[in-house]
C-alpha cells in the first residue's frame, strides 16, 4: 500500500513537471539582444521555448574558453518565456562575447555574439552611432537590403532604433509579441541580415511610435497602453524608464553626449484638440514633476555635456507631417524652446523619424539641428516619404527610399556631423556643427 501511493505520489510529480516544461530540452528561441549599456554595466534580452532556468556566460576572450556567469534567472509563459539579465562589473571600452545557458547547456558556438562597453564617465571620444527607423511591415518585404551590413560597416558605438519598429499596428497581446520575435530572429525572411548585424553585434536603444505600440496616430486615449508596456519591458533591454506607467522616456551617456529618447505617444493629448497650453505631446496626463516635460527640461538643464542629443519619433520641423507632429503641439514646442533659449543651453540637436524620408535642417526651421531618418529597408522607388517633405535646409534625400541615419562625434575639432547614409554606404547629405561654447 504504501509502494503503491508512493508511485502514484511520483507520476504525479512527473505529470506536473512534464506540463511544466521542465523534464524535456528547453531552447533559446530569441536574443541575445544587449541593450541598457554602461561603462560598467549591460542587460542582454533572451527568450526561451518554455520554462527554463537561464544564464549569460559572458567574457572578453571571442571563444568564451574563459568567461563569467551571471545569475541565474527563470523564464515562464507569463513574459512569454523571455527575461532581461543584468550584467554588473564590466570593463570600460571592452568587447564582450555573450553565451546564453538555457537549463544548464550553452546555446550558442562560435563566433559568439557581442557588444562593446561605453567609456568612462566624463571621458571625451571620437564616436559614432547608427539611427534605424520606421521599419517597413514584414508581410510586405519582397527582398533583402544591404542597409544593416552598410550600416555594421560604420563600427557604430550603439544603433538607436527608432519607432514604428514595424507598421503592423498590433492590436493585442500575442500580436505585439509575435512583432519582437519576428523582428529578433534571424529566421524571418529578408530581416535575417538585421539580427546578424545589427542585434548580434552592437548594444541597441529603442523607442516606440504610433504603428509598433499599437495603433495609427495613437495617444493617451489608446486602450491597450498596458499591454504595449508589458512587451516593451519583456522584449528591449533599457535603461531605466520612469516610474509612471505607460511611459519609455529614458537617458544615457556616452562619452561628452548626453541623450534623451523621448516618449511621443503614450502622454500625448488627441491631435484634433486646440494648440494651446492644454495640449501636449510630452505631459497630456499632467503628471507634472513626475512627467515628461520637466524631466526634459531639467535633464538638458542639468546636463553638463557638450552635446545634448533629443530622439524624438515624430519631426520637429514645423513645414510638414500637421498635426500628427510637432507642428500639431507649437505652443508646447515653443515652451521647449523658449526654455532652452532662455537657458543658455548650447548644443542640442534632435533626430527624427516618421516621414520616411532622410532630411537634414541646420535649424532654421524649427530653431534646432534636426535630422530625419529614412526607412532601413523600404522598397518605394523616387519619394517615398508618408507626407509632403516639408522645408529643409540640407535637403531630403530623394533616392531610393532604404537609407540609414550616422551621427559622429568629434573631439578634436569639437563638432557633431549628421548624415543621411544610403542602403549601399554612400553618404546623401552630410551637415557639420561646430560646438558652440
Amino acid at each position: 500500500m504504501i509502494q503503491k501511493t508512493f508511485k502514484n505520489r511520483a507520476v504525479c510529480i512527473f505529470v506536473q513537471l512534464v506540463g511544466a516544461g521542465f523534464l524535456s530540452a528547453q531552447t533559446l528561441t530569441h536574443g541575445p539582444v544587449v541593450g541598457g549599456v554602461t561603462s560598467s554595466t549591460a542587460n542582454v534580452f533572451v527568450r526561451t521555448d518554455k520554462n527554463a532556468r537561464v544564464q549569460i556566460r559572458y567574457g572578453t576572450d571571442p571563444n568564451l574558453l574563459t568567461y563569467s556567469t551571471s545569475a541565474t534567472s527563470t523564464t515562464n509563459m507569463t513574459s512569454d518565456f523571455t527575461k532581461v539579465i543584468s550584467l554588473s562589473g564590466l570593463s570600460p571600452e571592452a568587447i564582450y562575447y555573450l553565451n546564453p545557458v538555457v537549463s544548464g547547456v550553452p546555446q550558442l558556438s562560435a563566433p559568439f555574439p557581442s557588444f562593446k562597453t561605453f567609456p568612462a564617465q566624463n571621458s571625451t571620444r571620437d564616436f559614432s552611432f547608427v539611427v534605424l527607423s520606421d521599419f517597413t511591415t514584414i508581410r510586405n518585404l519582397t527582398q533583402d537590403v544591404p542597409t544593416y551590413a552598410s550600416a555594421a560597416a560604420t563600427n557604430p558605438a550603439f544603433v538607436f532604433i527608432g519607432g514604428d519598429f514595424d507598421h503592423r499596428d498590433p492590436k493585442v497581446i500575442t500580436a505585439k509579441r509575435n512583432m519582437f520575435k519576428q523582428l529578433y530572429s534571424p529566421t524571418t525572411q529578408h530581416m535575417a541580415d538585421f539580427a546578424n548585424f545589427i542585434l548580434r553585434q552592437f548594444p541597441i536603444v529603442h523607442q516606440w511610435d504610433d504603428h509598433d505600440a499599437g495603433e495609427n496616430s495613437a495617444d493617451k486615449t489608446y486602450p491597450k497602453w498596458s499591454d504595449s508596456q508589458q512587451v516593451f519591458e519583456e522584449y528591449v533591454p533599457t535603461y531605466p524608464l520612469p516610474a509612471v506607467t505607460p511611459g519609455i522616456w529614458q537617458s544615457f551617456s556616452y562619452a561628452q553626449a548626453d541623450f534623451f529618447v523621448l516618449d511621443c505617444r503614450s502622454q500625448r493629448t488627441p491631435d484634433g484638440d486646440p494648440d494651446n497650453s492644454s495640449k501636449s505631446m510630452l505631459d497630456g496626463n499632467q503628471l507634472g514633476a513626475a512627467g515628461q516635460l520637466q524631466w526634459l527640461e531639467n535633464g538638458l538643464l542639468n546636463s553638463t555635456a557638450a552635446w545634448k542629443i533629443v530622439f524624438t519619433s515624430v519631426v520637429t520641423n514645423a513645414t510638414t507631417k500637421f498635426p500628427d507632429g510637432w507642428a500639431g503641439f507649437q505652443t508646447e514646442w515653443n515652451g521647449i524652446k523658449n526654455f532652452i533659449t532662455d537657458n543658455n543651453i548650447h548644443n542640442v540637436v534632435f533626430i527624427s523619424g516618421d516621414l520616411h524620408i532622410g532630411a537634414i535642417d541646420n535649424g532654421a526651421t524649427a530653431g534646432f539641428p534636426e535630422m530625419c531618418v529614412g526607412q532601413p529597408n523600404g522598397e518605394k522607388r523616387g519619394y517615398c516619404g508618408t507626407a509632403g517633405p516639408g522645408q529643409w535646409t540640407e535637403g531630403f534625400y530623394n533616392g531610393p527610399c532604404t537609407a540609414f541615419g550616422l551621427v559622429t562625434i568629434s573631439d578634436n575639432p569639437d563638432q557633431i556631423t549628421l548624415q543621411t547614409v544610403d542602403q549601399n554606404g554612400e553618404v546623401q547629405i552630410s551637415y557639420t556643427i561646430p560646438e558652440e561654447e
